[in-house]
């Protein structure tokens, strides 16, 4: 094979990922998502909740069901004609914190200071009155659904929460002091979407956004969760999909009158390793590079044969076929011999979190930053063998990046507080002993303006979030580990582990 075939090939592998690491743009969604197997829980009504970790295809789904016809490419076709009704859905956004569509909903500091000025002892108002708000604009033209809103909110409320459903303060007191009057609006309409057979799903994400301070976000999320896990049945043409960390879902503030049943409609977002290689394979087959789809179809039992018109290529389900992709690409092992790791199971095993859970983001990385790194250096192409396009030492290079990568998106975003935390354990050791590293979490190591986003008042508090994140573990003798996906990124050493490229 020649180098300028084996670029191009490189050159499709780094697209596998975009380039701000986190959804699709409208053009690449359909060709880029892999529908998995379980995602037929969608479609069936009593599910209302989908829990996942960072970069497990949440805002994906998301997207899909918004902007892409719902279900219809989310589903199998089996799936489709058991549950017609949900696929028949108009799926509406009931709350999302930036993009399109998010100024219809309010931001952080308005939801902050409503908890302030208000104190309210729960917010099923706040969530029912932005149902409310969705439904009136997606039916502003339909009179007799505009007659039920003025019959039951009144002319002024419906026009202020049309208008200004962003702008709380303006709707909250009419919606909270007459609770029977909404919830009977909303009962009416569901009755009369009953009787068109109309079917609408409203569908929230991001919830992590909506207010800044961190204990302050289980109050909205523990009120949403309640208030459709009593209208979900009741409702028979209004249903919801509520899309969550898992971290927020696991966290012990979360807890509310039924918690503990919430398993039954709840679907958790998993990846196996197979699912992991047959998203790379499909999105390297849809890059449209011809050396790359070429290379696909010369693996027995990779391909599908044909492409559909909205997902394009869609791979087979075939752990062979990706073994022997695998060990085209890289060779069987990650050295001379299994010693050095199997290649196959060499990035799944690295990017585990230390609950076991691989997000695909992270997969997707690790062969793209390879990828890249192999670009950048012409004098490794040419000294690959065979149909080879990756060596060993870049992906190990690209796992160390990935950390970096995951653990900035951390600190950036949703996790602003570890950042003190990385400093302080900056070039130490693991394993660690469980006193010394509590020692670490204690608040009072924070700057008291920082105490307010500490998940926890104390150490072990702290302690037990971090282990919910899948950032820390416990071994058998009590002593601490961070897995390779976190402990890179953290400025951590462990003996015996990848060492950092120069």
């Amino acid at each position: 094979m020649q180098i300028e075939e084996k670029c191009r090939i490189l050159e499709g592998i780094c697209g596998c990922v975009p380039e701000n690491g986190a959804g699709e743009d409208e053009e690449n969604l359909l060709p880029n998502f892999l529908p998995l197997r379980s995602y037929s829980k969608l479609a069936d009504p009593k599910i209302f909740l989908i829990t996942g970790g960072r970069g497990s295809g949440k805002t994906e789904l998301f997207r899909i069901l918004t902007s892409c016809g719902g279900l219809d490419y989310v589903i199998s076709d089996r799936d489709r004609k058991r549950y017609t009704r949900l696929r028949e859905s108009e799926f509406l956004i009931g709350y999302i914190a930036k993009g399109q569509g998010s100024k219809s909903f309010p931001i952080a500091n308005v939801c902050d200071e409503l908890l302030e000025k208000e104190n309210p002892e729960n917010l099923t108002s706040f969530w029912g009155g932005l149902i409310c708000a969705v439904l009136l604009k997606h039916f502003q033209n339909d009179q007799e659904i505009t007659a039920l809103t003025e019959q039951y909110l009144g002319i002024e409320t419906k026009n202020i929460l049309m208008e200004y459903s962003s702008e709380v303060s303006k709707w909250w007191k009419a919606l909270d002091t007459n609770k029977e009057k909404w919830e009977s609006f909303l009962d009416h309409t569901d009755t009369m979407l009953e009787k068109r057979d109309i079917h609408i799903c409203i569908v929230y994400d991001e919830l992590d956004h909506i207010c800044s301070k961190y204990e302050d976000l289980f109050g909205f999320i523990r009120s949403l969760l309640d208030f459709w896990y009593r209208h979900n049945s009741r409702f028979s043409n209004i249903k919801a999909k509520i899309f969550l960390r898992s971290d927020l879902y696991k966290a012990k503030a979360l807890q509310f009158v039924d918690a503990s049943k919430m398993g039954a409609y709840r679907l958790e977002l998993n990846w196996d390793v197979r699912s992991l290689y047959r998203l790379l394979v499909k999105r390297m087959a849809n890059t449209g590079i011809e050396e790359l789809e070429s290379y696909l179809e010369s693996v027995p039992g990779l391909m599908h044969p044909g492409k559909n018109e909205a997902l394009g290529y869609v791979p087979e389900d075939s752990e062979d076929a990706f073994r022997r992709l695998i060990d085209k690409m890289i060779g069987p092992y990650m050295g001379k011999n299994a010693k050095k790791g199997v290649s196959y199971a060499w990035v799944p095993n690295h990017i585990q979190d230390a609950n076991g859970e691989m997000a695909p983001r992270a997969f997707l990385k690790c062969f793209s930053f390879a990828a890249e790194e192999m670009l950048n250096s012409t004098g490794d192409v040419a000294a690959l063998e065979k149909e080879r396009v990756l060596l060993p030492t870049r992906l190990q290079g690209a796992v160390v990046k990935v950390s970096a990568d995951r653990v900035q998106e951390l600190t950036q975003e949703e996790y602003q507080w570890l950042q003190n935390l990385i400093g302080m354990l900056n070039k130490k050791a693991m394993l660690m002993q469980q006193e010394e590293f509590l020692g670490y979490l204690n608040p009072e190591n924070w700057p008291e303006t920082e105490r307010g986003r500490l998940p926890g008042k104390t150490a072990t508090e702290i302690m037990e979030v971090l282990m919910t994140l899948g950032i820390v573990m416990k071994t058998v003798d009590e002593r601490v580990n961070i897995p390779e996906i976190y402990l890179h990124g953290f400025g951590l050493k462990r003996k015996g582990g990848i060492k950092r490229p120069k």
